[in-house]
């Protein structure tokens, strides 16, 4: 079981943008945001953002509601 789920998430990955940006410096300059699936960034069917110096959490499944 715990096989399968670490294959999944490996294929997530796989198929994810992830944009890391990381400063040693600036705190605020740290955050992760990934878009699933890589084809089609423009409507993602998963997209989470975390800017952990804003207190910033964004995550949504589907088309982001004008």
């Amino acid at each position: 079981m715990i096989k399968w789920l670490l294959f999944l998430l490996i294929a997530f990955f796989l198929a994810s943008e992830v944009n890391l940006n990381t400063s040693l410096y600036r705190y605020e300059d740290n955050q992760i945001e990934i878009t699933f699936p890589v084809w089609q960034t423009d409507t993602p069917w998963y997209y989470m953002k975390w800017n952990p110096a804003k207190e910033e959490f964004i995550h949504h499944r589907g088309p982001k509601a004008g």
